[in-house]
């Protein structure tokens, strides 16, 4: 699903299935701090779903092979071949990895690279 388990029709599927322990939750991907689809890979006894709580019961397996995202060293080489880069914005991730990543960029030369806080307005 899309979203780290936060929207569409999974939360639909989640919330039919999650408390019969005949039921498997796979997840195959990167599940971000604070979504729905952190709490079920971290195995909460009991997971919010539409503001209802319902009980963990279906068995969660992890494989972590796959994601629809480029990794650090796709995204160092995709801003390091752009010509005349002057300004970089790092809008998604977690602060340790996003302020991470904003050294290694600032490393190709490129100074001006920011990461935002929640919420902050930036004029461009």
């Amino acid at each position: 699903a899309s979203g780290m388990c936060e929207h569409g029709r999974i939360l639909h599927h989640l919330r039919n299935n999650v408390e019969n322990s005949r039921n498997t939750v796979l997840i195959v991907g990167y599940q971000a701090e604070n979504t729905l689809g952190r709490r079920i890979v971290e195995q909460r006894k009991v997971v919010k779903i539409f503001g209802k709580p319902y009980r963990l019961k279906a068995e969660v397996c992890i494989v972590d092979a796959f994601s629809a995202h480029a990794d650090r060293n796709d995204l160092l080489e995709f801003s390091g071949a752009i010509q005349g880069l002057k300004k970089v914005f790092i809008v998604h991730g977690e602060s340790k990895q996003t302020e991470s990543l904003a050294e290694a960029i600032r490393a190709q030369g490129i100074k001006d690279v920011r990461v935002p806080m929640a919420g902050e307005e930036i004029e461009v």
